[in-house]
């Protein structure tokens, strides 16, 4: 999967347990890295290179997965976390900050959004609608078949619709992350990948990209897969 032509903002959503944390971690990564061969390419054609990328966290709801947690490391690999500063490390809150806004209102460098999937979560998005309508988005709403509440085409379908409204954005597409984590077989993830599939095609959404463990990478069973894929390197390993 190539992110070349992602030079705007691009925003996950998506229910606790769907991976949107890592999904937005490894597509800010994959980001980086492509802009990083573009620079190298453009300093040999004389042409200014690229800016990093930005990842913004804004995921105030879900407690144990942080794409801040992880800052340093990731800004060695050329990916910028901005995140609710100070109290916000500890205090939850959704508060606009001048850093989060001004991330989103320059023009130069990608960003890629984390946030929360419940109402809570997409109400922060939403303080910042305004100026990512004006910067224009991609908002792709990640989904594990395996979760409840988005198993379903009704349940997809609530949950796509209460981001939208608490968030004053649209979801543009779906993105495939089939997984029991560690369990996973590489059958569950190809039948995962097609029961989204179905509940795309129901709901009229298309599948932006599907999410498929390094550890499968490269697998011939991933043939069965149509779409894009995005290999993933888990970066959050709980303690228990």
């Amino acid at each position: 999967m190539s992110t070349r032509n992602h030079a705007g903002i691009t925003i996950f959503v998506g229910r606790f347990g769907s991976g949107k944390t890592e999904t937005a971690l490894n597509y800010a990564l994959a980001l980086a890295r492509d802009r990083q061969n573009d620079s190298e390419q453009a300093l040999a054609n004389s042409d200014p290179p690229a800016n990093p990328a930005l990842l913004i966290d804004l995921d105030i709801v879900t407690p144990y997965f942080r794409s801040r947690e992880t800052a340093a490391a990731l800004s060695k690999q050329g990916v910028e976390v901005i995140a609710p500063s100070i109290v916000g490390q500890h205090l939850d809150t959704p508060a606009i900050t001048p850093q989060i806004l001004g991330a989103i209102e320059q023009m130069e460098r990608p960003v890629v959004l984390d946030v929360g999937g419940d109402r809570q979560g997409a109400r922060a998005l939403g303080q910042f609608s305004g100026a990512i309508r004006r910067r224009g988005y991609v908002m792709h709403f990640v989904v594990n078949p395996y979760r409840p509440f988005t198993n379903t085409v009704q349940g997809l379908s609530n949950s796509i619709s209460e981001v939208e409204a608490s968030a004053r954005l649209r979801v543009d597409s779906l993105v495939s992350n089939p997984n029991l984590m560690d369990e996973t077989t590489i059958d569950q993830l190809v039948d995962g990948a097609a029961l989204v599939e179905e509940l795309a095609k129901e709901i009229g959404l298309p599948i932006a990209f599907v999410c498929v463990d390094q550890r499968w990478a490269g697998t011939p069973e991933l043939e069965r897969i149509v779409q894009p894929t995005l290999v993933l390197k888990r970066h959050f390993v709980m303690p228990w």
